[in-house]
């Protein structure tokens, strides 16, 4: 995973994790643990934790191989660009069959439109790495006139919080917070 799957990656790097880890998962298949102590081993336990660890690297391994971008902390050198046009969404995992060693990755669009920051350059990359999608100054305007109206009528912020995000939450999801420098 330090090697492969860091920071920095490429499309040879991810498929060889991939490999090597779908192979390492089919070996967990034919582990034999000799100590038949049901409390306190450290054996069984391994067993039963190495391959649930390595789903979860094989889903980030095989989840950035596929995503032909760079975004964030997910940076291909064999694609420099964050792509909001063909890749804003978000990747999701999982494992439907017993016998997978590999698993089913599916993709969940995100709407532009109900975001409090919608994907804009950030200040770190070059600025003109990004492909962008044709919705995100349409979404900052709007957040910014939201914003400077409930601002010029005395709102706190996290008013202007619910007032750009009127999502149906749970109440201990809506609570108000303290960020640094607040009075």
């Amino acid at each position: 995973m330090d090697q492969k799957v860091g920071i920095f990656r490429d499309g040879t790097g991810l498929s060889e994790a991939v490999d090597e880890l779908e192979e390492l998962l089919k070996k967990t298949k034919q582990i034999n643990v000799k100590s038949k102590e049901r409390a306190g081993n450290p054996e069984l336990e391994e067993a039963y934790r190495v391959p649930r660890m390595l789903k979860v690297a094989l889903c980030v391994a095989k989840g950035g191989r596929e995503r032909t971008e760079s975004r964030g902390a997910h940076y291909r050198e064999d694609y420099l660009k964050r792509d909001d046009a063909n890749w804003l969404n978000r990747t999701l995992t999982s494992w439907p069959g017993e016998d997978d060693t590999q698993p089913t990755i599916t993709y969940e669009d995100l709407d532009i439109m109900t975001m409090e920051m919608p994907p804009a350059f950030r200040g770190y990359g070059a600025k003109g790495m990004i492909i962008e999608n044709e919705l995100s100054a349409k979404r900052q305007d709007e957040v910014d006139s939201i914003t400077e109206k409930l601002q010029a009528e005395g709102k706190d912020r996290h008013e202007v919080q619910e007032a750009l995000m009127p999502f149906d939450l749970p109440m201990n999801y809506k609570e108000k917070n303290e960020r640094a420098g607040d009075k």
